[in-house]
């Protein structure tokens, strides 16, 4: 990106103008708009301060490199927040406050129909349940994803949380925002943190109704134990390297050496806590069992759960009811390569609270 290019472009006297009667553009949202033009490979006089970034054809990739061409003033967390240009400007502006929460809303909504919270896969981010949380759009849920802490490698570093630290502050944002019934979506090795959040959340009094496991099987101690030994003896360009070819990390190969390490350390951080997380519930001689329902859900294509007709029982261990939802395909990332499929599998479980 030539940033001298979009400084140059972003301080010309000539409004940006997309609609008809739209107001003129302030500086901080003409330097957003030239850069948001450049990410998105659009003319900059098609970029309006209502338009909504991800709406306007923006992925997490492009959320990264508009954080980059804006020299980091904007986080990927700042944008999945305030995707809509007037409003992300006044955080470049600093005329708006920045929140720190850890859930994102991805949908409209207050939670009155219903709340679904997702946690993402190793090295991921909110934006990933954008797919899903379109797919959802109508539904009356609303829909919320987690950006685990240190995992934004368009913002400043900050250090990585333990699961007990998401699930507790997850747990408190979630009753803050006065969600009294809420369903979890912990995909792959998410499935650890919704686990640990569906406890802590039926201790406060939130009625959890569902807790949807993705993309994981349980397995063994000794799987569990296996898989951090691997993780350790590899380096975190190694696995960068490793996930470049996979298609939930698209943005890896665009990405500069640096940033694409940031995530391979993600990566690391968030399997080997999962692992550790369920090699102790495994290890446990009666370990605490969800209340909550939980729905397995995989696809029929996706190595990682192979065999998945049996083994999703293994579940049993950590929850008192359980059950398989299997999609005909999607991979392992099938929140964002079959939204639709996956939010059949969300709705069949929400349709009976409608009437609750």
């Amino acid at each position: 990106i030539d940033r001298k290019a979009l400084t140059a472009l972003a301080q010309q006297t000539a409004p940006v103008v997309a609609e008809a009667g739209q107001a003129p553009l302030g500086a901080a949202e003409r330097r957003l708009a030239a850069a948001w033009a450049t990410v998105l490979g659009v003319p900059v006089e098609q970029v309006g301060r209502t338009d909504h970034f991800f709406e306007s054809g923006g992925t997490s990739l492009t959320a990264v490199k508009l954080s980059i061409a804006l020299e980091r003033a904007v986080s990927l967390k700042d944008i999945t927040r305030t995707p809509v240009l007037a409003d992300l400007a006044a955080l470049l502006d600093g005329t708006a406050r920045r929140h720190g929460e850890l859930l994102q809303p991805l949908t409209d909504g207050d939670g009155g129909e219903g709340a679904l919270v997702c946690f993402p896969y190793a090295g991921g981010n909110a934006v990933n349940f954008r797919p899903l949380a379109s797919a959802l759009a109508d539904s009356g849920l609303t829909v919320l994803a987690v950006d685990l802490p240190g995992h934004d490698v368009a913002a400043h570093q900050e250090p990585f949380a333990s699961i007990a630290q998401v699930a507790e502050q997850v747990s408190a944002e979630i009753v803050a925002r006065g969600l009294t019934r809420v369903m979890l979506w912990g995909h792959s090795s998410g499935a650890a943190p919704a686990i640990e959040t569906a406890r802590r959340l039926a201790d406060r009094g939130v009625r959890v109704t569902r807790v949807f496991i993705g993309a994981q099987l349980l397995g063994t101690a000794e799987q569990r134990a296996a898989a951090v030994a691997e993780l350790g003896g590899l380096g975190d360009a190694e696995i960068a390297a490793r996930l470049t070819a996979d298609g939930g990390y698209t943005e890896l190969a665009e990405l500069n050496e640096a940033h694409a390490e940031h995530i391979g350390a993600a990566y690391r951080h968030d399997c080997v806590a999962a692992h550790h997380y369920f090699r102790a519930a495994l290890g446990a001689p009666e370990p605490p069992r969800l209340s909550a329902p939980v729905t397995v859900v995989v696809a029929a294509d996706d190595p990682h759960t192979a065999g998945s007709a049996a083994l999703h029982q293994d579940w049993l261990r950590l929850a008192e009811q359980v059950e398989l939802h299997e999609l005909a395909d999607g991979g392992h990332y099938f929140p964002r390569t079959r939204p639709a499929e996956a939010a059949r599998a969300v709705l069949r479980a929400a349709v009976p609270l409608a009437t609750s």
